[in-house]
């Protein structure tokens, strides 16, 4: 039975520690640690519930465990095989750097860019002990799994676009929006440049910018830039000599019309986008902090939502210029007992599944791994490739013997 480590025991954090627990037949003993005693005790139960359930063993335990206490973090993740770091994005720096240490494999699924430069480093400094995997989840992570798919039947790649989209399924107020991710994840991927290429040439570009407009099944979306979601593709796609001086190739955020303009106003207009604001002369500190205060109060959450995926891919494919897409459409899904959110349910799925095929023998040992190294293909053979291909089949495949 291999150790496994959830660093944050927050919504998402919880279903990964319970995914894993479910679609892993007994192969994984998981460890979640979290500062809060209330997320701790309801993801206790909601691992607990599986026991008597499922068909094969269930070993978890819950720890009480400030990330920001770094000595502590590495005391607790001593004697584990696999740490998943599900932290916010600003404590996410330097855990690769013990896992490293102690020889624990990395697993995160953090969009920031900054935070993957450090694990990148790690392996840059020659003989890492570990495997080194960060952008698990959605986006990034299945998202590049499956452009990658996509784009490495053509010769040419003219234009790539990446979109994903976490929304409510119902949806009455101005913002078109509820929380169903990270409110301050949302606010970093929406405030930090963007890496895209354009005309060939790798750049960054501010978030929300690049704006689009685009339909299918009935409903009218847009789509922007924001930070993160990219990965590794376009340096991947370059070096394999697929990319050339007219290549446009991007990842951006799909949301109901409207909802760019309104968060463009509060962000850059009103200036709560702004990292690290001086005080007004009423000694009040509007920033970046404030603005996830703000969505977090006033915006609702809901069970109720969809992950949307639409990839398209134009260049040249078969001696001919061609264009093929790519789409999936996950809703909330009730599966043991409870209501999984569709954001929740594949961000979780995504990490899962690279543990399990990094357990499995299916990814490098040790080093850094891209997301783009493992083909869509291996990544469906996995039990949690059912969450993006049939999540309404993954109750049943979990209870099934054998």
């Amino acid at each position: 039975m291999h150790n496994v480590l959830v660093l944050g025991g927050g919504k998402v954090g919880k279903s990964v520690a319970e995914l894993l627990l479910a679609c892993g037949r007994g192969a994984y003993s998981v460890t979640l640690a979290d500062r809060d005693e209330g997320s701790l005790k309801i993801a206790a139960e909601v691992m607990g519930h599986l026991k008597g359930r499922v068909p094969h063993a269930v070993e978890f335990k819950t720890v009480k465990l400030d990330a920001s206490d770094k000595a502590a973090v590495r005391a607790t993740m001593a004697g584990q095989h696999y740490v998943i770091c599900m932290l916010p994005f600003n404590l996410v720096s330097g855990i690769a750097e013990i896992a490293n240490e102690l020889g624990v494999h990395y697993f995160d699924v953090t969009e920031d860019v900054e935070a993957t430069e450090g694990v990148k480093k790690i392996a840059e400094r020659g003989n890492p002990k570990i495997a080194l995997v960060p952008q698990c989840g959605l986006a990034p992570g299945y998202i590049a799994i499956a452009a990658y798919d996509v784009a490495k039947s053509f010769t040419e790649i003219h234009d790539l676009t990446l979109r994903v989209g976490a929304l409510p399924q119902y949806t009455t107020k101005p913002l078109k929006y509820n929380v169903t991710w990270s409110a301050s994840g949302v606010v970093n991927e929406y405030c930090e440049p963007c890496n895209v290429m354009l005309g060939g040439r790798q750049v960054k570009v501010p978030a929300l910018e690049g704006l689009e407009h685009f339909s299918f099944e009935g409903i009218d979306y847009e789509a922007f830039y924001t930070s993160g979601g990219v990965g590794s593709l376009i340096e991947t796609l370059t070096s394999e000599g697929k990319t050339m001086l007219e290549s446009n190739i991007a990842y951006k955020t799909i949301r109901y019309p409207g909802h760019r303009d309104l968060m463009k106003f509060l962000l850059e207009d009103l200036r709560l986008g702004v990292e690290h604001a001086k005080p007004s002369v009423n000694g009040r500190i509007f920033d970046r902090a404030l603005a996830v205060d703000l969505l977090e109060h006033a915006i609702a959450r809901t069970l109720q939502d969809v992950v949307v995926v639409f990839i398209n891919c134009v260049g040249i494919r078969n001696g001919q210029r061609e264009q093929v897409n790519f789409r999936r459409t996950i809703h909330a899904t009730q599966l043991l007992g409870r209501v999984w959110p569709a954001i929740e349910l594949t961000t979780a799925a995504g990490v899962c599944a690279m543990v399990d095929l990094h357990r499995l023998g299916k990814l490098p040992k040790t080093g850094f791994i891209r997301q783009e190294q493992v083909s869509l293909a291996e990544f469906n053979k996995t039990l949690f490739g059912l969450a993006y291909e049939a999540p309404e089949r993954l109750e049943a495949a979990v209870l099934a013997r054998g």
